[in-house]
């Protein structure tokens, strides 16, 4: 008994000593996505329907704004194409009905949501042509033009008149004080001197008639020339009404043009290398919002792993942890594992189903701890282990029954 009783002791105390010595991390498991910084961009379909042209095969090279397929709708690609083309270029060079038609035809195969937008910018456009080529202003400006030469030629002649008309009254005036002196010298007589006095009056009520001829001639030119500018600036006003009317249904052709674009063409908005998903040919059907193609960027560096992570623990994580990444891809018990490093976490837990932390892991390479290097190709998935400080077993014990002594404290 007293030897049982020792063993038991030097058991119990080896067992505390263990304790407080052996030490291991304690993990957080989650599941992780690793992807690059510029990661693969899936191209969804925005509407159902049957896809009526494939572009690309699987693995082609693409650049951006590339387009892959076509989805079956009443308009003909390439008209609207052609459309989109000439809009931002040809507009202020077109001054003619002739050249307008030649330049936007009628006959456009551009589908039911497109087709009347184009009907009002080609009306505008008319209407832009007609007022600035036939419009009533026209008529009127060449009728002032022509009463303002009037105008000229009469106040050129008016001014000549006058001018003559002042020399000829200078002349009788001259001649009337040569009759005044004859007279008081009484080698006239007084009716003499009257018959050149009144020629002379005469003469001079005909000057200043002339004079308010000419000054009214210059009153009417003056009134002339300010018609012919109100005629202008109502001209220019009604032209830059129309500009304004025209260059808004423009911009409403082209964002008819973007949303057709939107939802029936599918484009890669970046270079890379194409890789089909659900789709494998032509005239297959296809339902909005389904991931029908994948574009790889060719440069794939930089990769970072994406973690959900369960509340419980997730305050201990700290930046710069080890972590431990187990790829479904490729089997850890077969390639190894990939070493990362915890590089931040989200503020705030997500909720649903599944509540939890995001956390984004830094990941150097994808070299394993079986010297194997794996390839990235898209997407990995699987599992990862973020190592958190190290805590003896003692103190994980105490851990359990530290509440026992907080208790008594409240």
């Amino acid at each position: 008994m007293r030897w049982g009783t020792i063993l038991v002791f030097l058991f119990f105390i080896f067992s505390i000593i263990f304790a407080s010595i052996f030490s291991f991390n304690e993990v957080i498991v989650g599941r992780v996505i690793i992807t690059s910084k510029n990661p693969p961009v899936q191209i969804l379909a925005k509407k159902t329907g049957k896809i009526s042209s494939i572009n690309y095969q699987s693995g082609d090279s693409l650049s951006e704004g590339a387009i892959l397929a076509i989805i079956e709708n009443p308009a003909s690609e390439k008209d609207i194409a052609y459309l989109k083309d000439k809009l931002p270029a040809t507009i202020s060079a077109l001054n003619t009905i002739d050249a307008l038609n030649a330049e936007f035809p009628r006959q456009l195969n551009l589908g039911n949501s497109i087709q009347p937008f184009y009907n009002v910018f080609l009306s505008m456009f008319q209407k832009l042509i007609l007022e600035s080529s036939l419009r009533e202003g026209i008529i009127l400006k060449m009728q002032l033009k022509d009463q303002l030469s009037n105008q000229n030629l009469s106040l050129k002649n008016k001014r000549e008149e006058l001018l003559l008309a002042k020399q000829i009254l200078n002349i009788l005036e001259v001649n009337f004080q040569r009759h005044q002196k004859l007279l008081s010298r009484g080698v006239i007589s007084q009716l003499d001197l009257e018959r050149v006095e009144n020629e002379f009056l005469s003469e001079k009520r005909q000057y200043h008639f002339q004079e308010q001829q000419l000054n009214q001639i210059i009153l009417d030119k003056n009134s002339i020339e300010k018609n012919q500018q109100i005629v202008e600036n109502s001209d220019f006003k009604n032209v830059s009404i129309q500009e304004a009317e025209l260059i808004l249904a423009q911009q409403d052709l082209l964002n008819e043009i973007s949303e057709w674009e939107e939802n029936f063409l599918l484009k890669s908005p970046i270079e890379g290398r194409l890789s089909y998903n659900d789709v494998w040919g032509q005239f297959q059907n296809v339902k909005s919002g389904e991931v029908v193609f994948t574009v790889v960027p060719y440069d794939r560096q930089n990769l970072i792993g994406k973690c959900n992570i369960p509340i419980r623990n997730s305050g201990k994580i700290r930046e710069d942890q080890k972590v431990f990444l187990k790829l479904e891809n490729f089997p850890y018990r077969e390639w190894g594992t990939v070493k990362a490093s915890v590089g931040s976490i989200s503020q705030i837990s997500k909720t649903g189903e599944d509540p939890g932390y995001v956390v984004y892991l830094n990941i150097d390479d994808l070299n394993t701890s079986y010297g194997k290097t794996l390839e990235f190709n898209q997407e990995l998935m699987g599992s990862a282990e973020i190592l958190l400080d190290e805590v003896t077993v003692l103190e994980r014990l105490f851990y359990q029954f530290r509440h026992l002594w907080s208790v008594g404290k409240f």
